[in-house]
Parts: C-alpha cells; sequence; structure tokens
C-alpha cells in the first residue's frame, strides 16, 4: 500500500532465501563447477525438464512448492518466448551466483543460493523483471500509453541548471505518489540539518505511531531512536511510524518550503503535507469526508486534519481501508507530476548530504546487474491500490547524474505492480545507455 512498507521492487521474482551455510569445495574451480550445474539444473526446472524435488530443498519447496514454480515459468514465457538457456554467470561468494536467464524474445537476470553440502541444493532462488530484446525508448512509450488509467514517465539529466528532460510522457501529469512523498520530508530534515537546526545523530523518543506496520511500530512507546535511523526506516522500508515522527519533527513550516523550493509545480496540492496517519483517518471516515478534503484550501485541510481523532490508528487493521480496491485516491493522497519527482530528487543531490545520499541508497530497487551498471542508485516508491510510483537517482560511471520516474494512477481498479515494475526496470537500464 502506498503507506505502508513498500512492496519490494521484485514481486515478480520467487524469494526463499531460507538456510544457507554450504562448506567450501576445495576450490574456486570446484564452487563455480557445484554453482553452473545447479544454473542449469534450475533452468532445466523452468523448461519443464526437470522435476523440481531434484534441484531445490525442501525448505525452498515448502515455500515456493513446484505449482508456484510452474505458474512463474508459464508467466515468464508467455511475456519473454521459450527458455532457451543461461549466460553471464558470476559467482558472488561462496555457495551463491547470479546469471541471466535468456528467453526466445526476452533475458532475466537472475541469482540463487545453496544449501548445505553434500547436497548443495538450492535453497533461495529469484528471477528478476524481464527485459525484452531489442528493447528502446519507443517501446517503452508504447507500453506506457497501453496502460488503462494514467500515467507517465521521464528521464532526466541533471546538471548546474533545472532538470533537463531525456524523454518522457505526461512528464507534467500531477499524480497520486503514495509513500514517494516522502522524499520531500528527508530533504526537509537534510536541509534542517545542514542549517545547524538538527543532526542525525539527535534521539527522540518513539511516539504517535502510525496504523501497524514496519519496525517503529513495534518498539515500545518512548524507546529512544536517532532522526537518522528515523530516516533509514522511512526511506528504505517506507516506515510510517518513523515518517509520521519526522513529518512532525520538521514542522510544516519547512515541508511547505521544500515543496515549494523544489519547484513542485501544484504546492496547494500537497499542503499541508499529511501524515500517513492522517491519511488512513480520512480515508477511513468515508466519501464525505474524502470529499471536503479534496475541496478545501490548504488552510481550510489543516484544520480538517487537526480535527481527526487519531486515538486509535495505531491499533487499526490496514485491511480496513488498503487491500479492497482503489479508495479516493484522486482525492486524498499525496500529488506530483514526474518532473516535481525529478526536481525533489535533484535538489536531494544538491543539499550535499552524504547521510541523505546513503540512506536513498540503502534499498536501490532493481536487480545486483542493474544496480552494479550504476556507481550510484538512490530509490524511493509507494503503492497502494489504484496507485503506484517509482523515483531513482541514479549517477553512471563517468559521474553523470540521472532521475527516472514514473507513476501510474487508476481510481477504478488495483493496477498489475509487476508489470509497472518491469516497465520501470527496463527504463532503468535503458537510461545507463
Amino acid at each position: 500500500m502506498a503507506v505502508g512498507r513498500w512492496r519490494t521492487f521484485l514481486t515478480t521474482a520467487i524469494l526463499a532465501l531460507l538456510g544457507f551455510g554450504m562448506a567450501s569445495p576445495a576450490s574456486a574451480q570446484d564452487q563455480d563447477a557445484v554453482l553452473k550445474a545447479r544454473v542449469g539444473e534450475v533452468v532445466a526446472v523452468l523448461q519443464g525438464k526437470r522435476d523440481p524435488a531434484e534441484v531445490f530443498d525442501a525448505n525452498f519447496l515448502n515455500a515456493v512448492p513446484p505449482e508456484k514454480l510452474r505458474a512463474l515459468a508459464a508467466q515468464m514465457t508467455a511475456q519473454g518466448g521459450a527458455v532457451e538457456g543461461w549466460s553471464d554467470f558470476r559467482r558472488e561468494r561462496e555457495g551463491a551466483a547470479t546469471f541471466t536467464i535468456r528467453f526466445a524474445g526476452a533475458t532475466a537476470p537472475a541469482r540463487l543460493e545453496l544449501g548445505a553440502m553434500p547436497a548443495a541444493l538450492v535453497a533461495g532462488f529469484r528471477i528478476f523483471g524481464l527485459t525484452p530484446g531489442g528493447d528502446n525508448l519507443d517501446r517503452i512509450d508504447a507500453d506506457f500509453a497501453a496502460l488503462p488509467g494514467k500515467a507517465g514517465f521521464a528521464i532526466y539529466r541533471l546538471g548546474d541548471g533545472a532538470p533537463a528532460l531525456v524523454r518522457g510522457r505526461a512528464a507534467d501529469r500531477s499524480m497520486a505518489i503514495g509513500s514517494t512523498f516522502k522524499l520531500y520530508v528527508l530533504a526537509a530534515l537534510a536541509r534542517q540539518v545542514r542549517e545547524g537546526v538538527r543532526h542525525w545523530s539527535d534521539v527522540v523518543p518513539v511516539a504517535g505511531k502510525s496504523f501497524p506496520g514496519g519496525t517503529v511500530h513495534t518498539l515500545p512507546d518512548g524507546a529512544p531512536v536517532t532522526l537518522h535511523t528515523l530516516a533509514s526506516l522511512m526511506i528504505s522500508i517506507s516506515d510510517n511510524t518513523a515518517t509520521d515522527m519526522l513529518v512532525r519533527l520538521v514542522g510544516q513550516d519547512a515541508l511547505e518550503r521544500e515543496i515549494r523550493l523544489s519547484g513542485h509545480a501544484k504546492p496547494d496540492a500537497m499542503l499541508p503535507l499529511m501524515t500517513t496517519a492522517q491519511l488512513f483517518a480520512i480515508k477511513s471516515a468515508g466519501q464525505d469526508a474524502a470529499d471536503r478534503y479534496a475541496r478545501a484550501a490548504p488552510a481550510e485541510r489543516a484544520k480538517q486534519l487537526a480535527a481527526l481523532d487519531l486515538g486509535a490508528i495505531s491499533g487499526a487493521a490496514p485491511g480496513t481501508v488498503f487491500g479492497r480496491g482503489p479508495v479516493a485516491i484522486d482525492k486524498v493522497e499525496w500529488f506530483a507530476s514526474p518532473a516535481d519527482l525529478s526536481r525533489i530528487m535533484n535538489d536531494l543531490r544538491r543539499l550535499g548530504s552524504k547521510e541523505a545520499l546513503d540512506i536513498l541508497a540503502i534499498n536501490p530497487a532493481m536487480d545486483d546487474p542493474t544496480a552494479q551498471s550504476w556507481a550510484y542508485a538512490g530509490y524511493k516508491g509507494g503503492s497502494e491500490d489504484g496507485v503506484i510510483s517509482m523515483t531513482w537517482l541514479l549517477r553512471d560511471k563517468s559521474g553523470a547524474w540521472s532521475v527516472v520516474t514514473g507513476s501510474w494512477n487508476d481510481p477504478k481498479q488495483a493496477l498489475e505492480n509487476s508489470k509497472f515494475e518491469m516497465l520501470m526496470l527496463r527504463l532503468a537500464k535503458l537510461a545507463g545507455q
């Protein structure tokens, strides 16, 4: 959900990293031989030529039964054609390797880890998003145009001036962005640190919890946490309680200043900057409450937010609002265009805060081969029913900076998040070429 823990980018993947502890073979060559043998067997499973029980260990198959493996293979071959083989093997460390699965019309990076010797069966396996053969920006543009609802994307180059558009579709269209709004909170905090108002090492007590989810929600009230910890959790796992604590701490004046300084084209649509608990409360209150909020000017919205009873939010069930289809996503949300998101990422870059950039890079939300093609990859995204948004700040190995960003909204139905995630990964790959 947009204000819950961000669904990791790898929703198209199988992830079952369970028990490891592989004993060392006699040599690196022996390790490579074992790993390559298992890679070939995994590919054979995807081709329907090998029994999963002969390749994967019992813990993996308990988490990911053979029927799910078959469903994954069917989904990917429907998109990329028949599985033809593998290439690009690279041993990461003992018992782990990355490789590329080759389909008739696409490729997909993958990773596996082996369990204990002597069996050394596959204990962990991921498949990342497909990249069609001969991919290009025209194809991505056409795929965005075919999405239901409204969608937009952009690639920007960053330099001394304003972000320069390289390619985009509806780059100036304002859309719901979910938890991507947390970029503005990080920027406001980083600016206050630069100005000496706060320090990353400042300690505050846990208070004012959002609805259940995230790490900080599980801590006792009053537990001491640093601002750096709160910001790290807010960005890397989209922790809502951490976010709400920081929104209250930096204050609405600083947040409004950040939104306006960034050059947001429609700042009033973002003001005041709601906490996640406030968004949950308004959506819980029904359509009339959402309509009143959407019609109000920022000053009136502030009064409505102040009047909310948030006492029961920390114990509320997220499923009462999220997971049942889009809820007022065009009325009660955080709104920005791809152009707006390029500008706030550029501001974060220009603030010169190593800590903020390090925080953005904790979870780059892309497969290892794509991440390794960049010298730096920072990320924030967000989603809820009917909303998904993804934004990267990237630096190539020559030192040039870029922003890759995109959003998709549909107020009538939940989205195929995996389809959008694949589109955005393709875009990030092409932006580096």
